[in-house]
């Protein structure tokens, strides 16, 4: 009965119902358990042509066929890519193991392209504020995920708030503003909430709405990239990349403690040939809980946010620069730019 009223709330998040569901569509629950699940909803809403990558679709956990089972991962979605070719498939979706997060792969103009979470979540984001109207709304990402959404807000007349990583961080933003109705929620590691029917990610839910606006956008001759280039036009290409720098051993977490320590008492003066115009650190709260992350603003509207990972011996960067114009290469120049000048700073 829980599993079916879960199920009655997802659909109702529906904009478009039996529009475009004739879409061909490609799943793999990458071993996980989302698999059944994906099958009742996208059956449900109506997307009969689905295919699944059988050899992933049944809970294990070895995780055979990956390296690593995060539809993040460089070849993780290798088998719904091939399984694509053989059934002509348009989208490609994919749960992790706990089907919580969002994986997406769409046809580009230099074959498959995977999406970024920051690309999932503005569109999600999109999609959601498009089809909700009033000022009570509210839409949440935290400080390491694109400024993107915050813009879109402003133009949508939605609240907006931005929290530390971590989905209780999301959440706790939604139960501080009981007098506000979340509509959205996401964290660029492929985390969406959408809706209110779990306060938690959910990527049973996702799937849902990914497949029904990519369908949506197809009834009306578009393209995922055609409504990624609107929203760029319209808020400025908002360009993201990420750095990491792995520290093992016996010293590694002195080290990362001590590049935390160099980037709060000496930041670098410029990265990418952009200076830095200020620093901001998150031990001090700045509205927030402190927390061991450092915010470097740069000359024309780029950001570095930098903090050690909670799971891991590793240094996290997150790079986002924004550009007036839809320039993808002079973006991916920026990007490089900076992220090499970031290495450097990493490594000395």
């Amino acid at each position: 009965d829980l599993g079916d009223s879960y199920l009655e709330q997802i659909l109702d998040l529906r904009r478009h119902p039996g529009e475009g569901t004739d879409l061909t569509i490609a799943y793999t629950a990458l071993h996980g358990v989302g698999g059944s699940w994906i099958e009742r909803v996208l059956d449900q809403a109506g997307f009969a042509d689905t295919h699944t990558v059988a050899e992933q679709h049944l809970p294990d956990g070895s995780f055979p066929t990956v390296r690593f089972p995060n539809p993040e991962e460089p070849g993780a979605l290798d088998l719904a890519l091939r399984l694509c070719q053989r059934v002509g498939a348009e989208l490609v979706l994919a749960n992790d193991p706990d089907a919580d997060r969002l994986g997406v792969a769409v046809p580009g103009p230099s074959g498959w392209q995977v999406l970024t979470g920051n690309q999932i979540g503005a569109l999600l984001g999109d999609h959601v504020l498009r089809h909700t109207a009033g000022p009570d709304r509210l839409v949440v990402t935290t400080v390491v995920s694109s400024r993107l959404l915050s813009r879109m807000a402003a133009a949508h007349g939605a609240a907006y708030a931005e929290t530390l990583t971590g989905f209780k961080w999301i959440a706790r933003a939604a139960l501080d503003r009981p007098d506000l109705r979340l509509v959205f929620g996401y964290e660029e590691a492929l985390g969406y909430l959408v809706g209110d029917v779990v306060l938690d990610k959910d990527g049973v839910s996702a799937v849902m709405v990914f497949a029904e606006l990519v369908a949506a956008l197809r009834a009306e001759g578009r393209t995922v990239q055609d409504r990624l280039d609107e929203l760029a036009r319209r808020h400025g290409l908002h360009a993201t990349a990420q750095r990491s720098l792995r520290l093992t051993g016996p010293d590694g977490a002195d080290r990362i403690a001590a590049i935390m320590d160099r980037l709060r008492s000496a930041p670098p003066e410029a990265l990418g040939g952009r200076s830095v115009t200020g620093t901001t650190d998150l031990l001090a709260g700045d509205g927030l809980p402190p927390a061991d992350v450092v915010i470097l603003d740069l000359d024309g509207d780029a950001r570095v946010v930098v903090r050690p990972s909670g799971t891991e011996p590793k240094l996290k960067a997150y790079v986002e620069v924004v550009r007036p114009d839809v320039d993808h290469a002079g973006a991916a120049a920026d990007l490089e730019g900076i992220t090499s000048d970031l290495d450097r700073t990493f490594s000395t």
